[in-house]
């Protein structure tokens, strides 16, 4: 039965007294805490914590949830929440409630871990069998191992001293022992309440902090599915290689930093985890694009509409310098059918004298099958564009030249160079590198064919400048060769597009 509002129990000590055992907090704590302490007995009661979450959530909350909290904050079991217990409450890694920049926040473990229970639950029925959770804890466990060059888990066992472990406790076990484990109920299979609970445990237990963890297992959900997507790939070329061996290291990494138990390991392998850089992961990233979208429809819109022609007797040429990216996501929800994609097209008018007139950007939203010009557009396409690494910048310009489809000629394919130099996305220099090893596959293809026999050098080059404009390449396939140049460095976010 809950106390009545009226109890008066002993008053806890004063968190500024000698007897307090946590250390003094700021004014703005005990601000909070007297607010939902109407009547000045220094607890909360059951009632008014139903209040506090409430409007924390900003939802109503469940028996469930209330019973979750108390348990989380009422160590000496007595049914209230006293001062000293609400502080540690708010410390607490997992808790419910805890004390952000702005006052409480409320901690969403369930939003958190949903990301990864569906990277688990691989036929999307539910439900998570022996069979998928096997297959995502061994990819997880592999990772550990599969580091390049020296693995993480041999660096663990130098770091911390502990042979035979991987210092990330979730993964020490073998999977099948592990899953009939997670498996409370005995139904051979794992629902999200048991999943959620064996994670809650675990990530208590690491005691990471909230803030990150809502980062941190999103992330390492999208790590899995890409792991997943390239295994659907009948054929990897070098690239794709890299780019699944940067994956693996994430995960590793992601890994580490969820669920690493020792007090001060993720300090400790800062230095480590440095070795191939910091693990990055982006706001915004690739998804396939929806049904319909294409660029034709989008400069037809602007040529009706927007469209200022100059005179011919003034100009040579006029080009549209044309961008589609999709929108950065806020949240999860990765399915393509709720993804806005947006436009920017730039109207270029080279003028006889060779002066290039560039006119203000014009921007669109992709809705419902077809372009439309909206008031949101510009901010949206910014705030989209700024979150997006450089690689999927030019990415996007391929794919925008290619009108979505998978192949380039060599003459759109130097457009898009172009549109990258004055983007910022790519220097003169690295054009020209490109172009040199393209030259040089050219030759080299020639050669095999005894093209090449008993001509000069200059006619050899006049033979292999001849042959550049019958090039086509996919998008993946000018990315692939950009990172053989190193012009860009391979990342996990590659596996988004590179499959498209």
């Amino acid at each position: 039965m809950e106390p009545a509002e009226t109890q008066r129990p002993e008053r806890p000590a004063s968190p500024t007294s000698p007897t307090s055992p946590i250390s003094p907090t700021s004014n703005k704590t005990k601000e909070i805490f007297q607010r939902w302490d109407v009547h000045g007995t220094g607890v909360i009661t059951r009632r008014r914590l139903q209040e506090l979450l409430t409007a924390v959530a900003g939802k109503s909350v469940t028996e469930e949830e209330i019973e979750r909290c108390i348990a989380e904050a009422d160590k000496n079991g007595n049914g209230i929440i006293e001062y000293n217990e609400f502080i540690e409450w708010l410390q607490q890694p997992c808790g419910t409630v805890r004390l952000g920049s702005h006052g409480l926040e409320y901690f969403d473990l369930e939003a958190c871990v949903r990301p990864l229970y569906d990277v688990y639950d691989q036929d999307g029925d539910g439900l998570v069998s022996m069979e998928e959770f096997i297959g995502c804890q061994s990819i997880l466990q592999n990772s550990l191992g599969l580091k390049s060059k020296v693995s993480l888990e041999e660096q663990f066992k130098k770091e911390f001293g502990r042979p035979g472990t991987t210092s990330v406790p979730l993964l020490e076990s073998e999977p099948k022992k592990t899953f009939l484990m997670v498996d409370s109920d005995k139904s051979r299979s794992i629902s999200f309440k048991e999943f959620l609970e064996w994670q809650r445990k675990q990530l208590i237990a690491a005691r990471t902090p909230s803030k990150e963890l809502e980062e941190l297992l999103p992330a390492l959900a999208r790590q899995l599915k890409r792991v997943f997507k390239f295994e659907e790939e009948e054929e990897m070329n070098a690239c794709d290689g890299r780019v699944l061996q940067r994956i693996v290291d994430n995960l590793a990494k992601f890994c580490i930093e969820i669920w690493s138990e020792k007090e001060g390991a993720k300090q400790k392998a800062k230095p480590m985890l440095a070795l191939t850089g910091k693990a990055r992961h982006y706001t915004n990233r690739w998804s396939e694009p929806p049904v319909g979208l294409n660029t034709k429809k989008l400069k037809a819109k602007y040529l009706a509409t927007e469209s200022c022609m100059t005179s011919g007797r003034l100009s040579e040429n006029m080009d549209l310098d044309l961008m589609v990216i999709p929108e950065v996501l806020d949240g999860d929800d990765e399915n393509p059918r709720n993804r806005v994609w947006l436009g920017q097209i730039i109207q270029k008018v080279t003028m006889r004298d060779g002066k290039v007139r560039s006119d203000e950007p014009v921007y669109y939203e992709f809705i419902s099958l077809s372009w439309s010009k909206t008031a949101d557009a510009v901010f949206k396409f910014h705030r989209s564009y700024d979150a997006m690494p450089p690689e999927l910048r030019f990415f996007s310009l391929l794919k925008a030249e290619a009108d979505f489809g998978n192949k380039l000629t060599w003459s759109q394919i130097q457009r898009v160079f172009a549109r990258c130099k004055s983007h910022g996305i790519l220097t003169a220099a690295q054009h020209a590198e490109y172009n040199n090893a393209m030259e040089l596959r050219v030759h080299k293809a020639l050669k095999e064919e005894d093209l090449l026999t008993g001509l000069s050098t200059e006619e050899i080059k006049q033979k292999v400048q001849e042959n550049l404009p019958a090039i086509t390449q996919r998008p993946q396939d000018t990315m692939a060769l950009l990172s053989d140049l190193d012009v860009f460095q391979v990342s996990s976010v590659w596996a988004d597009f590179m499959t498209q």
